[in-house]
């Protein structure tokens, strides 16, 4: 229960995050660029002092770059890490190189996004978050923990406490966020069990200084593993190879079931130990800044809601860092509940709008943990064994998820395959797949397809599709959200204006990438997946673009009358 006090001070805000740290950082910046109120507690002082979550794919990066921050992001990470690293295992840093993973963690992405992976800390990044958010109208309180929560038919009550003074007070919200790690106390509290393949070691991080650019040998590593009979974890070295951190999944005799326990026993003369061991050189001078101890788990939440609260990051997924699928996952997680949180609050969508929050992001996060667990079984811990273990699907698999739920309205006469994943370089533009990336050029500039997503509903059409933008005013009169209707015109045609497919009819014109003809159009959300599509025009478009939003918006009806606000714009002839 929450405990009473003799004069409490209720604070009201639209949404509760808990949690400061990426993910929550992530959720209030992604709800405050849609305007959204929302006020994040964290239980520390301040933004985190490690690295952790250093590798962010493409698909993050291009959220970076919706909320106006991909190129402050990459400056910063290139100042401590080169581009376009690689991921390889080696017996020891100065020794022999077992095997090559990815030579480059940029090669072929070209095709597929406007924005590149990167290596960056995370104690670098989340400054960045937090100034961002603030920016946009976020709120955050540090030093104040959650001692306890309810909710009801209307939103959350929660009692919170400053760590320094001991003073409680409650905040009243409409909607919690958890984005309280990997020990969840909301998720605890709401019942919601974890599933997957349990503990696989208690591991260690060890932050060091220590001069390995001899052993680098001028190599541009990301991640380096590590695999010999006294330690098997990996590297993430600074460019300069003076330092950075070594993850120790099993340490000591390797062959024993004892190496996997090393949090247990670990002192700084074994860490520096440790660290030799990895790169090779028994005289090296190593300083230890510190060592993180955690529990290296695959296991996913059976639901990631309970009514009016969403679980979000290590609170809904928790994996072990092969893969560098974590914290990714968990800033996906965030973009995907804000555009929908902010409908719901704004009255323009219906409540079960944010239920598709679980039931796009757990198939996500069960994804993620499988693939994170392979990783780990393949490259450095083979003994655990194959058995229940799931095939390696391609990284950009997981990087670009595949969404079903009430929030996606399927082609007429679909058939599902129920694959878990899909290759994003052939879902063109399938309901429930992140739109495809194309160049255009508008005004001499030229410019993604993405740069056209993040804030609201955005009809593409095809060059052949201009009496879409009256069938997208239509719909939006009828719904009294605005839908900004573009036409992407053909490449080459004298005076052409508005949007111009760089691709033109000999390569993938954008019908094409879309999976449409040229009279066609493609719906997509504010968090930049197609919803619906319509493979060319038809005299009744307004009316199946207005039944596929409300089906979208998970609403029966129109709106009761047209709103000045809700008018689409138009960027064709």
């Amino acid at each position: 229960m929450i405990p009473s006090t003799t004069k409490q001070t209720v604070t009201e805000v639209p949404v509760l995050v808990i949690g400061g740290s990426l993910v929550g950082l992530a959720t209030a910046m992604f709800l405050a660029g849609h305007g959204v109120k929302c006020l994040s507690v964290e239980k520390h002082r301040g933004t985190a002092i490690h690295p952790r979550a250093g590798y962010f794919q493409l698909r993050t990066m291009e959220l970076m770059r919706e909320a106006g921050i991909e190129q402050k992001v990459r400056t910063a990470a290139l100042a401590l890490y080169d581009a376009d690293g690689g991921l390889n295992n080696v017996e020891t840093l100065a020794g022999r190189e077992i095997a090559n993973y990815i030579p480059n963690i940029n090669h072929g992405v070209q095709e597929m996004s406007p924005a590149r992976r990167l290596f960056m800390p995370q104690q670098v990044l989340e400054p960045i978050l937090l100034h961002r958010a603030r920016e946009l109208g976020a709120s955050f309180e540090y030093s104040t923990e959650l001692v306890d929560f309810e909710q009801d038919d209307t939103g959350v009550t929660a009692t919170v406490r400053d760590t320094d003074s001991g003073a409680q007070r409650q905040i009243r919200a409409k909607y919690m966020v958890a984005c309280d790690g990997n020990r969840s106390p909301v998720r605890e509290k709401l019942g919601i069990a974890m599933k997957g393949h349990g503990l696989m070691s208690r591991s260690v991080t060890i932050y060091f200084r220590a001069d390995c650019s001899r052993a680098l040998r001028g190599r541009n590593l990301g991640v380096i593993y590590v695999t010999n009979d006294k330690v098997r974890g990996f590297f993430r070295l600074e460019k300069t190879g003076l330092g950075g951190f070594l993850v120790v999944f099993l340490a000591g005799d390797t062959s024993q079931p004892e190496s996997r326990w090393v949090a247990d026993v670990i002192d700084d003369a074994m860490a520096v130990q440790i660290v030799r061991d990895a790169v090779g050189d028994q005289a090296l001078d190593v300083k230890i800044e510190d060592v993180a101890k955690w529990r290296s788990v695959a296991e996913a939440a059976e639901a990631f809601q309970r009514g009016r609260i969403f679980l979000g990051g290590d609170a809904a997924h928790t994996m072990p860092p092969t893969g560098g699928f974590g914290g990714n996952t968990g800033v996906q997680d965030a973009h995907n509940i804000a555009w929908k949180l902010a409908l719901v609050l704004q009255g323009r969508a219906g409540p079960r709008l944010v239920d598709s929050y679980d039931a796009e992001r757990q198939p996500a996060g069960v994804l993620a943990i499988e693939q994170a667990y392979n990783r780990y079984v393949l490259r450095s811990d083979p003994e655990l064994g194959t058995d229940g273990m799931q095939a390696a699907v391609p990284d950009m698999h997981v990087e670009y998820n595949r969404y079903r739920s009430a929030a996606i309205s399927m082609d007429d006469g679909f058939s599902d395959d129920g694959a878990a994943d899909i290759d994003p370089r052939q879902s063109k533009g399938l309901p429930g797949t992140r739109a495809p990336h194309l160049e255009l050029s508008r005004d001499g500039h030229t410019l993604s397809t993405l740069d056209l997503f993040g804030r609201g509903f955005v009809l593409l059409a095809g060059p052949d599709g201009g009496s879409w933008i009256e069938a997208a005013q239509q719909a939006s009169r009828a719904t009294g959200i605005g839908i900004q209707a573009l036409r992407v015109e053909r490449g080459g045609i004298v005076g052409a204006r508005g949007l111009i497919d760089l691709h033109g009819d000999f390569s993938t014109p954008f019908w094409t990438a879309y999976g449409l003809q040229p009279s066609g159009a493609a719906l997509v959300r504010p968090d930049g997946y197609v919803a619906w599509r319509q493979a060319s025009y038809s005299e009744n478009a307004a009316e199946l673009l207005t039944a596929g939003m409300l089906r979208v918006l998970d609403r029966s009806e129109p709106a009761v009358a047209p709103q000045a606000s809700a008018q689409a714009t138009a960027d064709a002839a």
